[in-house]
């Protein structure tokens, strides 16, 4: 599969030729829905905790006579209509997800990648790199390439004029080519990647087994 790659002023510069077997796959929504559940269990591993009826502390003594009070019949004073009562369908507090075996996020990851090539989302650039520490010349350069949210992906020698420029950038994220995940490519809008980027992802991919 071959896709323009371009510079930050939005000029095409070249075509690179991309692994059909990591971005070219029928994408599998449940296997991607999967590693991202599993993902967001790592990163957030506990929820809110809320007691239901039976954990409230108080009372089960009948409130009232069973007829002749004039009011609906009440049995408990835990109940969740009543104001320090139990809550109904009680959030549990754990995110209890098993862990993906090590294929399963790697297949996770290809059907990702696959996801965003399909919908037209991906977007390469041929260096991620920018002469001074200005934010506002590199929100001009995201202008140009109609990026508003983005996981930005650079190889393993990130440039450290771009890292501090885009770091005050809340609708991206900036990431080495290390930490390319499912969670992060399906969250944001364009995947955009630097040539670097791309060929050490597809040698991580190629390599595990």
């Amino acid at each position: 599969m071959l896709v323009d790659v371009h510079n930050l002023d939005g000029k095409k510069i070249e075509t690179l030729e991309l692994n059909d077997a990591i971005f070219n796959l029928e994408p599998n929504s449940e296997l991607i829905a999967s590693v991202v559940q599993w993902r967001t269990s790592q990163k957030y591993p506990f929820r809110a905790k809320t007691l239901n009826r039976s954990e409230v502390k108080g009372t089960t003594k009948k409130l009232g006579n069973q007829k002749g009070g004039g009011g609906a019949r009440h049995g408990s004073k835990k109940a969740n209509i009543f104001r320090s009562g139990g809550m109904a369908h009680s959030l549990k507090g754990d995110r209890s997800v098993k862990n993906l075996s090590r294929k399963a996020k790697k297949l996770g990851l290809m059907h990702a990648l696959s996801s965003k090539m399909k919908d037209n989302n991906i977007i390469l650039i041929d260096d991620l790199k920018v002469k001074e520490v200005k934010t506002s010349v590199l929100r001009k350069h995201l202008e140009k390439l109609d990026i508003k949210s983005a996981f930005i992906i650079e190889g393993e020698t990130p440039d450290n004029n771009f890292a501090l420029s885009i770091r005050n950038l809340k609708e991206v994220k900036y990431s080495t080519s290390d930490g390319v995940n499912v969670f992060d490519i399906i969250k944001y809008e364009k995947l955009v990647m630097s040539k670097e980027a791309v060929m050490s992802i597809e040698k991580k991919v190629l390599s595990w087994v």
